[in-house]
Parts: C-alpha cells; sequence; structure tokens
C-alpha cells in the first residue's frame, strides 16, 4: 500500500484548473456563456500512487484528466508534470513532453486505428519519437507484447480480430511504449465484460510494481477504485469535492456527496447490514448554469443557508483530507478531530 506520509515526491501538481467550453447562439455566433466542465480543481499526485478519480457521470471526470494532459487547452490554472509547468505550454513544447505522459482511453475498439496492424499500433510512438529502426521496434513492440500478455504471433493481426479485453490491453501497450511515468487511465473498464476487469486492473497493479508507473485512475465504478487507488478524489459537477486516503474516504465519508455516492454501493453480503440508503431529490443541474454558492446546494440533504451564498473552499479539515463543505468550519473540525482522538 502506498504511503504518502513517507515522503514521497509529488509527481503531478494541479492547482487552480478550469476548462470552460464557451456556448455561442444567435445568427452572429455571439458568446453567451460558458459549459463549465472542471472548475477550480487543485490536487497532487505522488510519485509511484495511484489516485483515483469519482463521480457520477457527467461531472467533468474525463475533461479533468485530458485537460492534464493539456489534450485541450485549458480555461486557467495551472499543471505542473515533474517540476515542468505544461498549462500554458505550446504544441511544440508539449510534443518534447509526451513520452513522460501517456493515456489509455475508455474505449478501446474507437481508440484504435482499424486500418493498422497491432505492431502499427504499439510502434507508432517509438516512430514519432525514437530513431530506432524496423528491427529495434519490432523487439520493443514484442517485449510489450510480452508485458501486457499479448502472443508475439498476434503482431500483424488488425484490431477488430481481438476482444474488448485484448483491444484494451494493445491501448496499455502503445501508452507504455515511451516509457512514461505517468498514464491517465480513462475508465478503462467501463467498455469490457465483468469477467475480463479484474484481468486488466490487476494487469495495471502488476505493470505499476514493474515499470513504477503513476496512474491517475478515473472511474465511475466504486467497489473497483477501492481496489486499485491509493488515494480517491471525489469530483461533483466540475469541482472536487473531497479528497482522502482510500480507507479513510469509504469507512467514514465527510462531504454529504462523498455519503450519497458510497451508500449506492450495493452490498454483496447479505449477512452484513446495509448502510442508510441516502436518496439525492432532483437532477444534477447545468454545468453551463451552476447554482451559486455549493454546486452541490440543490441536491444535499444537509444544505443550510450559507451554502446558496458562499462557495465551500476546498480545504484540509484533518490531516490528509481535503472536503469543500461548510459543515467542516474551524469549530466543527475541531469538534471532530477531538472526537477521533477520543479527547
Amino acid at each position: 500500500m502506498f504511503d504518502v506520509s513517507q515522503g514521497a515526491k509529488t509527481l503531478i501538481e494541479v492547482r487552480g484548473l478550469k476548462m470552460y467550453f464557451p456556448i455561442y447562439a444567435g445568427v452572429f455566433r455571439r458568446h453567451v456563456g460558458d459549459v463549465k466542465a472542471v472548475d477550480d480543481v487543485s490536487f497532487d499526485i505522488y510519485e509511484g500512487e495511484t489516485l483515483g478519480l469519482v463521480g457520477e457521470s457527467g461531472c467533468g471526470k474525463s475533461t479533468c484528466g485530458r485537460a492534464i494532459l493539456r489534450l485541450y487547452d485549458i480555461t486557467a490554472g495551472s499543471i505542473t508534470i515533474n517540476g515542468r509547468e505544461i498549462g500554458k505550454e505550446s504544441q511544440a513544447g508539449l510534443r518534447k513532453l509526451r513520452p513522460t505522459m501517456q493515456m489509455v482511453f475508455q474505449d478501446p475498439q474507437a481508440s484504435l486505428n482499424p486500418r493498422m496492424t497491432l505492431e502499427g499500433i504499439i510502434g507508432e510512438p517509438l516512430l514519432e519519437h525514437t530513431d530506432m529502426d524496423r528491427t529495434q521496434r519490432r523487439a520493443r513492440v514484442h517485449e510489450l507484447m510480452d508485458a501486457v500478455g499479448l502472443n508475439r504471433r498476434f503482431s500483424n493481426r488488425y484490431p477488430h480480430e481481438f476482444s474488448g479485453g485484448q483491444r484494451q490491453r494493445i491501448g496499455i501497450a502503445r501508452a507504455l511504449a515511451l516509457n512514461p511515468k505517468f498514464i491517465v487511465c480513462d475508465e478503462p473498464i467501463a467498455a469490457l465484460d465483468v469477467s475480463i476487469q479484474a484481468q486488466v486492473v490487476n494487469l495495471l497493479e502488476d505493470l505499476q510494481k514493474q515499470f513504477g508507473l503513476t496512474y491517475l485512475f478515473i472511474s465511475h465504478d466504486l467497489s473497483m477504485v477501492r481496489h486499485i487507488a491509493d488515494r480517491v478524489a471525489v469530483m461533483y459537477l466540475g469541482k472536487v469535492v473531497e479528497l482522502s486516503a482510500r480507507e479513510s474516504l469509504y469507512n467514514e465519508p465527510l462531504h454529504p456527496y462523498t455519503k450519497a455516492l458510497l451508500s449506492a454501493v450495493p452490498e454483496p453480503d447479505p449477512d452484513l447490514e446495509a448502510a442508510e440508503r441516502v436518496i439525492l431529490q432532483g437532477d444534477v443541474p447545468s454545468p453551463a448554469n451552476p447554482p451559486a454558492g455549493c454546486n452541490f446546494c440543490t441536491r444535499c440533504p444537509a444544505v443550510m443557508e450559507i451554502c446558496h451564498r458562499e462557495d465551500p473552499a476546498f480545504r484540509e479539515v484533518l490531516p490528509g483530507r481535503f472536503v469543500a463543505c461548510h459543515h467542516y468550519n474551524d469549530m466543527n473540525v475541531s469538534n471532530e478531530t477531538a472526537d477521533e482522538t477520543g479527547s
């Protein structure tokens, strides 16, 4: 288990990240608003750890992961990878950094070129970023196929000849081709059969140990995130509302949204008493028109008057635990700490 307290090095530093998509309307295509897909997100990812990023569909998880890799030109904020600020880096400068950071996409079918063979797909990063000749590239492709559990004899086959799990392994091999330090896994198991999901997650864990990788693991599967992540960040409507070590978050969630999210996870053991189910009322507001104050105030079962007026700050309320909620003001935090220490 990864331990942040043991002086781990910060590999990824995200501060005030915003990713807005403009809305145009009318004959003259006037700018009338923005879809605030990611709105003022800040967190760190330590070298060698897996940070899970969870939340319901449409909360901005995938956009956040893509923005961190600068697949989008961000609206505001800073992104530092291995000590280098890339938030405003040019595309030419980013090209030199691509070997450091890679991505495993959600849909293995859509992310692989159907006209290229497996050898061509995995070897394309080597062709673009290295001076290897064809023999060296083929040898490297075979090494990567061995690492992800694919038979070398399949190197001349096309993506449609593989199963969903095998296609995802191809995507993982491609991401590993340039020996990256950081990989964004954008719901890598969502499109796979349940029987295959555990194999892919175990493969990611084995590769992390073998190559010293750092992951941002994006998923809406809370059970799988609990299995693979060291720390977990919870997103709601473009904002991170809670960030904590895995067991702390799952055993004692602080934010009302996290409590509701975890209460929806089915308990497979009928002998265990099910946690009290939290049913949220209403629909998720539009990211183009979020509510005033706290984004969660329109659905929160513990809403207060201040929640409709002021956006709560995202702050550390207990050692290693960050939350954006007005219930955790200074007085409440001291009481919480006293309860936990038994004083």
